[in-house]
């Protein structure tokens, strides 16, 4: 059998005209200067000279440009490198594409702007619609979410397998998984932000409708979908999910104190001080069994943590109905001399606002009232994630505006 001619490009003649091309795209269509191609191509014509066959003398030049920082980064300078009070067009297209799509825009995106036609609001809706409708902004919406919800804190949570035998590592991906596809439903149906507090859906699969007890899911096992929730339901939004309860944990028990701050944070806008040096653990409250509430209410007795434990631990009672791996319960079991102990749960409290509630449903009712400020979180983490960096106040009239 006669061998696979290798395609004409991909040989010693056409080596420099390779790396070219190469660069030319890495650094999204802006020309390497020759002094630059010239280096690389030396570079390869070595690696040749030392015996290395095509494909691996290319390596280390394709290496160099994908270390270069024209790639790394997204420059935007003018020629005399001043910096620019308003993004070009080609600019415009490079943000654009890296916080849709994870990638340097595509031949469509880069003719809009060669053509000056992204600054025209109507054209750039459309080029968003589009790109929103492309399988690529999975890459958004995966993206967003893991640094929203900072999805490393749920990654770094062991879970107790002997208490929690069936919440195993198939059971964490899905769990990992739902608020990503729960967020891409809710972009796909250009949805309220408002879901994330409530919601009479959810988006999961065959392994979590079991976890949640939801009946008559009719799917194969891994694959997502989203499923009307009946009205009596404690499911739907974000802080019901169990990668939300999971996290709010330490693996073995819930913590209300944790949940509470991640309402308070992530809901509200209201990011909780850290907590003063050398202040024990819950656990180390008292020598005696007691339930969470019980634990929490007595680390609210020291001076130093009452003024913010009163409006973060009253939240994550409400969410005591769920134990660590996110399933429903009506009771806490406590060991008391060696032996499990069953206590009702109490869920009940005011909210920072004055809202009182005694159940999940009714905290999120109460939670729904704070929408502007779930508004203003997801405005300033979105648009921190868009352009990669933190939100100053520097930037508090943009956020505004897009408020407004």
């Amino acid at each position: 059998m006669k061998k696979a001619r290798r395609p004409k490009l991909y040989s010693d003649e056409n080596a420099r005209t390779l790396i070219k091309k190469f660069a030319y795209h890495a650094f999204r269509r802006r020309a390497p200067t020759t002094d630059y191609i010239d280096a690389l191509h030396n570079i390869y014509k070595k690696q040749r000279a030392a015996g290395l066959e095509f494909e691996k003398a290319i390596v280390e030049p394709l290496a160099i440009v994908l270390s270069s920082p024209k790639f790394l980064f997204i420059g935007e300078k003018t020629a005399d490198e001043e910096v620019q009070t308003r993004l070009s067009d080609r600019e415009l297209a490079a943000r654009l594409a890296y916080f849709l799509w994870s990638r340097p825009p595509d031949e469509e995106l880069y003719e809009a702007a060669k053509a000056n036609l992204l600054n025209n609001p109507t054209v750039f809706k459309r080029q968003v619609d589009r790109m929103l409708d492309d399988p690529k902004s999975k890459s958004f919406r995966d993206g967003y979410m893991s640094q929203w919800i900072e999805l490393d804190r749920f990654d770094a949570i062991s879970i107790d397998s002997k208490r929690f035998p069936k919440f195993n590592g198939y059971m964490k991906a899905a769990a990992r998984q739902e608020a990503r596809e729960f967020f891409g439903t809710m972009i796909q149906g250009n949805m309220e932000a408002k879901n994330f507090i409530d919601s009479d859906f959810v988006t999961i699969n065959g392994a979590l409708a079991a976890h949640y007890g939801i009946k008559g899911f009719e799917s194969r096992h891994s694959e997502f979908k989203k499923v009307k929730l009946s009205a009596d339901s404690p499911r739907g939004g974000l802080i019901t999910q169990a990668q939300f309860l999971v996290s709010g944990s330490n693996g073995e028990r819930s913590s209300p104190v944790i949940r509470g701050a991640m309402v308070l944070e992530k809901i509200l806008h209201d990011k909780p001080s850290p907590p003063p040096p050398n202040v024990p653990e819950l656990d180390e409250a008292s020598d005696e069994p007691m339930t969470n509430r019980k634990m929490v209410e007595m680390h609210q007795k020291r001076a130093s943590c009452a003024s913010c434990h009163r409006k973060i631990d009253v939240i994550g009672f409400g969410l005591e109905n769920f134990d660590s791996v996110g399933q429903w319960r009506d009771k806490e079991v406590i060991h008391t001399k060696g032996l499990p102990m069953s206590v009702k749960i109490k869920p009940g409290g005011t909210i920072p606002g004055g809202d009182s509630f005694t159940n999940v449903k009714e905290l999120k009712q109460a939670l729904l009232k704070h929408e502007d400020a779930l508004a203003h979180e997801i405005t300033e983490s979105m648009m921190s994630y868009a352009i990669g960096r933190r939100i100053s106040f520097a930037d508090q009239d943009d956020v505004a505006e897009i408020l407004d």
